[in-house]
Parts: structure tokens; C-alpha cells; sequence
């Protein structure tokens, strides 16, 4: 209870966490009157059973319920009022928290059960905060106020009442503790679940040509082991509410007893032990909703920890006062090394860099190289050598291992985030486009461009041409589905136009084009290269053979050979064998 309050607590406002104070304090007041009326039948009784009128204590019932309707509408609007701030101030603590977190933190099943968390579970502890929480609070006042009022009235009572009210508590704990085992241990499928089912629809078309849109592995046994997870948690879940119902009946059974025991022993009178039945009844009833507020708690304790685990991840660690260099556009690595951790998954990543992302085994070793302002730099090599993870880390996606990157001569540890970024344009296989039109897909890339500079940007790129077809104002879908791969990567490169920026990272992905989608993307290369630093992940032998500097990578990630096209051809390295190949391989044709 105390964590989960804690983690509450640390996803409300100033204001939000005021009026949980006062919802709780409010709700002390709630449980308190109902403990006092329910407590005011034995008066009554007593009075009825002596002849004599109970219009004092009735009156006293009547302020006593009116006091209490007065609280229980002032702790509803609390309660719906915390509910709503949790949701704003959550939904905001969570988009801070992600603006500063490693972009290779963003992993396909990470974002997967974010989706998930920032609605449906969300949604789930709103529940919790505008119903269950308050339950839980007024049922244990009524608890207590029952005891020492039963107490009180009759010692004997009183110890039932002592003693198995903390058992039952300790009952409800075992419970609770039983389904967050069961809860947690249904999770991991859960977030499986989520990341496979994205996956199947995202990759419709390839699913579909391949036959697999029936019968997609993954995702069968993602369901089934949802299925088994489940079911477990279902049982678990069961034998929780089972357990914490055979407590409550057993303090009924207790009760009961004890009444008739002094009823039949002359020590209460018969209509005394019947009001203390009725009383008994009643706090069972409390010890039951009490239990049912307990368990409830934990659909909110899944949020609230899941929320925990991504404000509590390592963000990178940003300067107290950011250096911005010489504005040159210059690029460097010292010595660098580099391996993906635990925390980071190969999928957040290439596919050049799988082979070593699942290890600790360095991906990059002891790299050193510069790229001279407004020059081009290709990089070579094997796949899994670790071409993708160089432009990933001047993109600040990691930290390194060791060694410095730096840009415009100042580590870019250094310089912070949004300094970085403002220097950067990335131009990435994976492109993504918004669920938004053709002209804001290409705005993003400078949100303050005027529509003529932004028409120019998207023309130099060929966007134009897909306008014309579809409309400035078309909307291209979720990951800009409604688009070709080279229509995206057109849209893609237009932003990099738009924005300006002094470096250009470009993961080349032009050999699997047709003639009039690469013609765009080259021609806007072209224009890119008049005014900024290029570092592209080469495919293309044009593009290699007309770079200022080539960088062979080693199948171990090390540099194997620097220098120009002709340089690198004559020593007749790694350079040279790559070059042959696919000198040779451009020559091939399919024959009938």
C-alpha cells in the first residue's frame, strides 16, 4: 500500500495530491458516521426493549445520515476531480519522461505495451482512485469504529471484533499479495501479446504475398501463451477472492456465537444480541467490501508500477549548460567502443548490427575517424559490422562504452539533446510518417518554415509528383501506409531539405527503388551535399565511388582501411574485394 501511494503520489500535481489528502481525510469522516449509525441500533433497541420512546437517538441517526450525505457528495467530486488530474498529470509525466529517454530505448515491445498502459490501464487506475481507494478507506474506519464501539458496549463482543479484524487484514494482505504474483506473472505474455499483434498488422501486405496472414506463427504462440498466462492468473486470482470470503464468513460464524453464547448465559439480552447480530452482519458486510476494495486496488497498482518502471528508466544525462562548438558540421569519433546492454534488444536497431546486438560483445572497437565540413563519408563493410550503430550514435541513440563522439568539435554528451538534434537531419530506412496530410508530413521537419520554402523542399525531393496524384491535404496513413516505400522516403528526404541542418545521416536504401523514386532520392542527395556534412551507409557503388572518404568496417567492427575510392581500390583490401562483388553482382540479369 505504502509503494503504491508513493507512486500515486509521484504522478499527481501539487493540486491533485491537496485533494487526496482531503479525500482521505473526508473519507475517514464518511466511514465514522457510518460506523456511529450502524452503532446506534443498539440504543435504539435497548430503549424499545425498556418501553421508552428512541426519538433522541432516532434524531440523532437523522443528523448523523445527513452529515454523511453531505460528505459522501463532497469525497464523490473529490474522487472524480483526482481521478482526472492523474489522468493529465500521468499522461504529461509519462511524454517528459520518453522526450528524454535514448531513442534506442524504443523497442517494439516497449512500445507495444505503452499503448496499452496509456489507455487501457490508465484508464483502469481511474477506476481505482475514484472508487476503490475511497472504499477502502471509509470500510476501514467503519471497521474500526465498530470495534471500539462493540468494544464498549460489551468486552466479550469487543475481543471477537479485536481479534479477528487483524486477521482478516492479514488474510486480505495474503490475498492481495496472491494476485499481484498472479498479475505480474501474466504481464510479460500481455506485452507479448501486444508487440506480435502490432506486428501482424503493420506487415499485412509482406504477411499476405507470403501466404502467412492465416497461420502467423508469432502470433499463435503469443496468444496461446496469453491463453495459459491467463488462465493461471484466473485461478490465482480465484483462490485470492476465495480466501478472503471464507475469513469474512468466518467472523459471522464467530459472532453469532459469542451472542447467542451470553444470550443463553443471561449477560445480553435477547433483543441485545440480535441488534449485535445485526451489527455482525454488518461488519462482515464491511470486512467484505473492505476485501473486494483491497484486491480492486491492484488494476491500479499495474499502472502505477508499469509507469514507475518508465519514469525510473536511465534517461540520458543532459548538461547544466550545453555547448554548442564551432557550428563547422564537423563529425568525430575518439576511440570508441560500444556494445548494447541488457537494457537495449537488437530490434532497436539495423539489421547490419544483429548479429552482435543479443551479446555484450562489442559492436564497435576502438573506432577513431573524422569527417571534414561539408564533405561525404560512405560507410562499408559485412552486415553486423556495425554500419547503422555509427550513425545511431552520433544521433546520440546510446552512450558509448568509452571514447567520445563529437560534433562540431564538443562531445556531444556535452552539447545536450536539443542542441544535438538541431544540428542533425536522419535519413533512415525506417522511415515513419504521421497519420496526417502530405504537407504537414513534410512541415515537421521545420514546423516555422513558411509553405513556400516547404513547397520547394517537397519539390526538390519529388514530393510534388505525389501531390499532384493525391493532395497536399491527403492524409497518408498510420506509418504512412496509404505511400510506397520510395514515396515515404522521398517525403523522408524532403524534411532533411526543409530542415537545413549542418549533418546529414543517410541510411541508404535506394537498391531496392525503381528508376524514378532513386532518381529523386539521389537528385536530392545532390542538394544536400551543396551545404552539409553527409555521412551515408552506402549500398549504392555510385555513391561510394564519388565519396569524399571511405570507412571499411571489419566483421569484429573494427576500421579496417580509410581513404578515397581509388585509394582504397589500389591497396586491394576489404575495399577492393567489396567493389568487385558488387561491380559484378550490378551486371547480373535474369535470363529466359
Amino acid at each position: 500500500m505504502k509503494t503504491l501511494l508513493t507512486n500515486l503520489r509521484a504522478l499527481q500535481t501539487a493540486e491533485g495530491r491537496q485533494r487526496t489528502t482531503k479525500f482521505g481525510a473526508f473519507m475517514t469522516l464518511v466511514g465514522i458516521t457510518d460506523g456511529l449509525a450502524i452503532l446506534l441500533l443498539l440504543p435504539i433497541i435497548r430503549r424499545i426493549g425498556q418501553g421508552q420512546s428512541p426519538g433522541v437517538v432516532l434524531l440523532t441517526l437523522g443528523i448523523i445520515a445527513l452529515v454523511g450525505l453531505a460528505l459522501r457528495y463532497i469525497t464523490t467530486l473529490l474522487g472524480y476531480s483526482i481521478a482526472l488530474d492523474f489522468l493529465r498529470s500521468a499522461h504529461r509525466i509519462i511524454g517528459d519522461k520518453l522526450a528524454t529517454l535514448p531513442l534506442g530505448w524504443f523497442r517494439p515491445s516497449r512500445t507495444g505495451g505503452l499503448s496499452s498502459l496509456v489507455s487501457d490501464k490508465f484508464m483502469q487506475a481511474t477506476e481505482m482512485f475514484a472508487h476503490q481507494s475511497g472504499i477502502f478507506i471509509r470500510e476501514s474506519w467503519v471497521l474500526i469504529t465498530l470495534t471500539i464501539g462493540a468494544f464498549v458496549w460489551n468486552p466479550w463482543i469487543g475481543l471477537v471484533f479485536l481479534f479477528l479484524a487483524p486477521v482478516t487484514i492479514a488474510v486480505m494482505r495474503a490475498s492481495s499479495a496472491l494476485k499481484k504474483y498472479s498479475s505480474n506473472q501474466a504481464l510479460p505474455a500481455g506485452h507479448e501479446l501486444s508487440s506480435r499483434i502490432l506486428e501482424f498488422a503493420r506487415n499485412q501486405p509482406a504477411l499476405r504475398a507470403a501466404g502467412r496472414s492465416e497461420n502467423f506463427a508469432p502470433l499463435e504462440r503469443a496468444l496461446e501463451a496469453d491463453y495459459r498466462a491467463r488462465y493461471r492468473e484466473l485461478w490465482l486470482s480465484t483462490a485470492a477472492i476465495v480466501l478472503s470470503g471464507l475469513i469474512v464468513q468466518l467472523f459471522v460464524v464467530a459472532i453469532i456465537a459469542t451472542t447467542s453464547w451470553l444470550a443463553a448465559e443471561k449477560s445480553m439480552a435477547a433483543l441485545t444480541a440480535l441488534a449485535f447480530i445485526g451489527i455482525a452482519l454488518r461488519f462482515s458486510k464491511t470486512l467484505e467490501n473492505l476485501s473486494q476494495a483491497f484486491l480492486g486496488l491492484d488494476s491500479g497498482r499495474l499502472a502505477l508500477d508499469e509507469t514507475a518502471k518508465i519514469t525510473g528508466a536511465h534517461s540520458l544525462p543532459e548538461p547544466t549548460e550545453p555547448k554548442h562548438g564551432d557550428n563547422s558540421g564537423s563529425v568525430e569519433f575518439d576511440h570508441v567502443t560500444f556494445s548494447y546492454g541488457d537494457d537495449t534488444s537488437a530490434t532497436s536497431v539495423e539489421a547490419d548490427d544483429i548479429a552482435d546486438a543479443s551479446t555484450a560483445v562489442p559492436v564497435l572497437r576502438d573506432i577513431s575517424f573524422r569527417v571534414a565540413p561539408r564533405t561525404v563519408t560512405a560507410i562499408v563493410g559485412p552486415s553486423g559490422s556495425g554500419k547503422t550503430t555509427i550513425s545511431r550514435l552520433v544521433a546520440r541513440f546510446f552512450d558509448v562504452d568509452s571514447g567520445t563522439v563529437r560534433v562540431d568539435g564538443v562531445d556531444i554528451r556535452d552539447m545536450g539533446t536539443e542542441a544535438l538534434m538541431s544540428k542533425l537531419s536522419m535519413v533512415f530506412q525506417d522511415v515513419y510518417l504521421f497519420d496526417d496530410t502530405l504537407y504537414n508530413n513534410v512541415a515537421v521537419g521545420r514546423p516555422s518554415a513558411s509553405r513556400e520554402e516547404v513547397l520547394r523542399a517537397a519539390d526538390l525531393a519529388g514530393v510534388t509528383e505525389i501531390a499532384n496524384r493525391l493532395g497536399w491535404n491527403t492524409r497518408v496513413g498510420e506509418s504512412g501506409g496509404l505511400l510506397s516505400g520510395g514515396e515515404r522516403q522521398r517525403v523522408s528526404i524532403a524534411r532533411a531539405l526543409l530542415k537545413d541542418a549542418s549533418i546529414v545521416l543517410f541510411d541508404e536504401a535506394t537498391s531496392a527503388l525503381d528508376g524514378e523514386n532513386e532518381a529523386n532520392i539521389l537528385r536530392s542527395m545532390a542538394e544536400l551535399r551543396k551545404h552539409s556534412t553527409f555521412i551515408v551507409i552506402a549500398h549504392k557503388l555510385d555513391t561510394v565511388q564519388d565519396a569524399d572518404q571511405i570507412i571499411v568496417l571489419s566483421e569484429s567492427g573494427t576500421i579496417a582501411e580509410i581513404g578515397t575510392h581509388e585509394q582504397l581500390y589500389s591497396a586491394g583490401g576489404d575495399y577492393r574485394r567489396f567493389w568487385d562483388r558488387r561491380n559484378q553482382a550490378s551486371g547480373w540479369t535474369l535470363v529466359r
